[in-house]
């Protein structure tokens, strides 16, 4: 103990009264230098011999100092705070260098980190939840259907939960939106969600106020209780503290709030409003699969354990219920990994692109701490003359390179904080986790991490190359020896990864930017321009039938076709490039073959009301489209779309006349119709989902035979801008119904955009960190080929001076620069060929090897090392001879 305090003690004096000791050292060797003087003059020794002896014997004074500084404590921590204070000299009187340096380091780590905020918020950061990675989802599959992903049934939900025991507890959940009203305010319309009674149990969740729901609050259609989130509590009720059992209307039904989720919490889907389920299994039909779940594993249950015996559950109940369930079995992930899994390729590309322009910035700095380490030869050799070791100097050196990249990583991460918030505007609307993004000690740690990487990165080869000085070579005035030859060939290697790193990157950039416009070609099967699309959900007990859903619409279709400017109006339940993010899908058997599950054929489902095809100028094919006869009370009629009727009719007009049942459910009111539709018209294939899908099958009957729908998807083609009809819509609504609000309202062109998503928000970054490295390579071809002409000055003067050409000055300069970038060109192209295919799932109608692409991408970056090896090249054809010998 007393020495660990006399040790802390002796630390704080030296570093805190440095100028004391200091001074004390000095007059400590001085007192030891006469002690040795006295001795030998007491030997006999003359004194100016004696002193000379003494000082032969006590050894030079500064390299004697620095040794009892290396012993005593604080020593490390005391050279550090010199090298840095010496370090901040050195970048003060060269601030051209040091802006450049830290200009170029700060946009890379400030990029890095912005990207690495995204990758973080979305796909590090745990969910908010207890215990999240025991948290599951769980969907359908049914491959022999060609179906991948699908939502699923409650009563096979059902069979899993009770037939096992994987589960410490399982809610099933579906999404939908309603009408909220409360205190005579304008309704408004609200994510909703109804969920079985373990819903917050599974994922942990407590409210903020009242409580959650319990089994007896599940007591069928309509519900009576509500769980309401934070923001909507917030927002719509003021914060309201009493707000716990008070009514407010959904959908025109009263029900009493029992309690408020936690802030944040709007799982699924930024839903506002939660209730009871509602789910009547008497009535409830098994193959009704339009229902989510989530699970939460018991402990020492991992997610493979259950994916095999769910699988062999769905096995027995393929055997027990064949009709509704032949093939059809599941797929289990994290809650968190099906969150995310859309965007998770993207980030991860993002991220690795981002990285390279990273090791393109330090090859940068590098070359210029080569350059500059050149200059302060002298300086280096006068160090080690008076002492200093390798070691000395190499630390000193990396002491620099970090500082320099230390002031770069502050600049970065304050570069980051705007960056990030450019890069959330970018995403498309309803990416997952985006308000988990932010600066948190995982991205400060990772902008500290990246920042003394760098540091060493691009430090550690100039710092090498400076400790390895020959020191009388350097100490020669004009002298020229292997150093110079070392550093040219470092900067080289340097280059040549600059080169091949910016070649792979671009061409990454070059396929998705070919992969966007391929996409950008697609034909959606309908014209996008000048439509307004909404949507609209009636909701009221005005609305008791099912045939008052269908004159509202008509009446509103009129009203709307008579304004100024409107050239043809429709609706469906299932619009092109699903902008609601809600599907339905049918099966249908064509006439003469068995009413049964085998023989069901599976399609887009969609009622439609209006001008629905020249709204959209979807091309009729075959036939007719609907009209007015086609109600109610006349023959029941059904259009179709080109894929259907080439399968299973041999063609349009092959179809026309021919019949079809349609196989389907909704809210258990019935297996299929009783009846047999004629198909009246066959229309082109429109994207139903995404513009990269195969055509769908796709069938179309008249909204006033099939009138079950509250609901419509509008579509409103206009002579001018469709975005100002948006007033005149809700306006007409209005007129005939107040309580009923519009909702989702875009114009189709924005829909097409959406659609694209992180296609093109990929193609955008890869592009713009393309350009960056491209520059970074140029820049740095340029300055290893300026340095290059700098150093061989005198031999170029001499060449000019025996009589070479300005052209063989060219050829000797140029040809020197592009062999160095035609390597980094065939090593990236080596690097390439593997990378790309790490984005081959971001690519749409192009391979990930496209030769052309390749070939044109290795030719730009040829063309601008070539444009960057003239200008120097230029320069030195340019030299005097006279003026260059007289210089060197």
């Amino acid at each position: 103990m007393p020495s660990f305090v006399s040790r802390t003690l002796a630390l704080c004096r030296n570093l805190f009264r440095r100028t004391a000791v200091e001074q004390e050292l000095s007059a400590e060797l001085a007192q030891a230098f006469e002690f040795l003087v006295e001795a030998k003059i007491r030997d006999g020794t003359s004194t100016s011999e004696a002193r000379r002896l003494a000082a032969i014997e006590l050894g030079g004074v500064e390299q004697l100092k620095e040794e009892i500084r290396e012993v005593r404590a604080g020593y490390n921590l005391e050279a550090l705070f010199r090298d840095v204070r010496f370090g901040l000299r050195m970048l003060l009187k060269t601030p051209g260098f040091t802006v450049v340096a830290v200009a170029t380091l700060g946009l890379s780590i400030g990029a890095n980190t912005a990207i690495f905020s995204l990758v973080n918020g979305v796909l590090l950061r745990p969910l908010p939840f207890p215990d999240a990675e025991r948290i599951i989802y769980i969907e359908g599959k049914n491959p022999a259907a060609g179906i991948s992903e699908s939502n699923i049934s409650y009563l096979d939900f059902t069979n899993w939960s009770q037939q096992t025991d994987l589960f410490a507890s399982t809610a099933a959940y579906w999404t939908g939106e309603a009408h909220l009203g409360a205190d005579g305010e304008e309704p408004e319309r609200v994510p909703r969600a109804g969920v079985t009674t373990g819903f917050f149990s599974v994922l942990g969740v407590q409210p903020a106020l009242g409580r959650t729901f319990v089994p007896e609050d599940d007591k069928g259609w309509p519900q009576t209780v509500a769980i309401i989130s934070h923001g909507l509590w917030k927002r719509r009720f003021g914060s309201d503290p009493a707000i716990v059992g008070k009514q407010v209307q959904m959908s025109s039904m009263p029900l009493t709030i029992i309690g408020v989720t936690p802030p944040g919490f709007e799982y699924p889907e930024q839903t506002q409003i939660w209730v009871p389920s509602a789910v009547n299994l008497s009535d409830e039909p098994r193959d009704n699969r339009v229902w989510s779940a989530i699970a939460r594993l018991n402990p020492g249950v991992d997610l493979k354990q259950a994916q095999i015996r769910l699988s062999a559950v769905n096995a027995r109940l393929d055997k027990q219920f064949h009709e509704t369930n032949k093939g059809w079995d599941v797929v289990l992930s994290t809650l968190q990994e099906r969150l995310v899994r859309e965007v998770k390729p993207s980030l991860l590309a993002l991220l690795g692109a981002v990285g390279f322009v990273l090791l393109i910035a330090c090859a940068n700095v590098a070359n210029l701490l080569l350059a500059r380490s050149a200059a302060r030869q002298k300086e280096i050799a006068i160090r080690a003359a008076m002492g200093a070791s390798r070691a000395r100097v190499l630390r000193q050196m990396l002491t620099e390179s970090i500082l320099l990249s230390a002031i770069g990583g502050v600049a970065g991460l304050l570069l980051s904080i705007w960056l990030t918030d450019v890069l959330m505007s970018m995403l498309p609307e309803g990416a997952p986790r985006l308000e988990q993004v932010g600066i948190d000690y995982r991205v400060l740690t990772f902008a500290l991490g990246v920042s003394a990487l760098t540091g060493i990165l691009f430090g550690i080869v100039p710092a090498l190359q400076a400790s390895k000085l020959n020191v009388t070579s350097a100490l020669k005035e004009g002298g020229r020896s292997g150093e110079g030859h070392r550093r040219t060939g470092a900067r080289s290697l340097l280059l040549i990864g600059e080169v091949a790193l910016s070649l792979m990157l671009l061409v990454g950039a070059g396929l998705l930017i070919k992969s966007f416009l391929r996409l950008q070609e697609v034909r959606p099967g309908f014209n996008a321009h000048n439509v307004l699309a909404a949507h609209l959900s009636l909701q009221g007990p005005k609305y008791k039938k099912s045939q008052e859903y269908v004159e509202f619409f008509r009446q509103l279709i009129e009203r709307l076709e008579a304004e100024p400017g409107v050239q043809a109006v429709g609706g469906s339940v299932n619009l092109p490039l699903n902008p609601t993010g809600y599907a339905i899908g049918r099966g249908f058997i064509p006439e003469g073959r068995p009413l049964t599950a085998d023989e069901s054929k599976d399609a887009m489902f969609s009622t439609i009301t209006g001008d629905y095809f020249r709204a959209l100028q979807i091309p009729l094919l075959s036939g007719r489209f609907f009209e007015p006869r086609d109600n109610a009370d006349g023959p029941k009629v059904v259009i179709i779309n080109e894929t259907t009727a080439k399968r299973h009719f041999g063609s349009p007009a092959g179809a026309i006349g021919k019949r079809l049942s349609i196989w389907a459910a909704f809210r258990g009111q019935r297996r299929e119709e009783k009846f047999m539709r004629e198909i009246v018209g066959v229309v082109g294939d429109t994207k139903t989902g995404s513009l990269t899908e195969e055509g769908d099958m796709q069938i179309y009957v008249p909204h006033a035979q099939d009138s079950q729908w509250n609901f419509m998807g509008l579509v409103i083609r206009t002579a001018g801008d469709p975005a100002a009809f948006a007033a005149t819509l809700r306006r007409e609504v209005r007129a005939l119904d107040k309580d009923q609000p519009i909702y989702n309202v875009h114009t189709y062109d924005d829909v097409v955009m959406n659609s694209l998503g992180t296609r093109r928000v990929s193609m955008q970054l890869f592009t713009v960190f393309a350009c960056a490295a491209l520059l970074l390579a140029a820049v740095g071809i340029y300055g290893v080929m300026a340095y290059s002409v700098t150093q061989r000055t005198q031999e170029i003067g001499i060449r000019m001076a025996l009589g070479a050409q300005k052209s063989d000055v060219l050829r000797l300069v140029i040809g020197q620069g592009m062999t160095l970038a035609l390597i980094g060109v065939i090593a990236g192209l080596a690097g390439a060929f593997a990378l790309t295919r790490v984005i081959a799932n971001l690519l749409f109608g192009v391979g990930a090897s496209d030769p052309l692409t390749f070939i044109a991408i290795a030719l730009l970056l040829i063309f601008v090392s070539l444009i960057a090896c003239y200008l120097p090249a230029r320069r030195a054809a340019r030299l005097n001879p006279t003026v260059a010998l007289a210089e060197n």
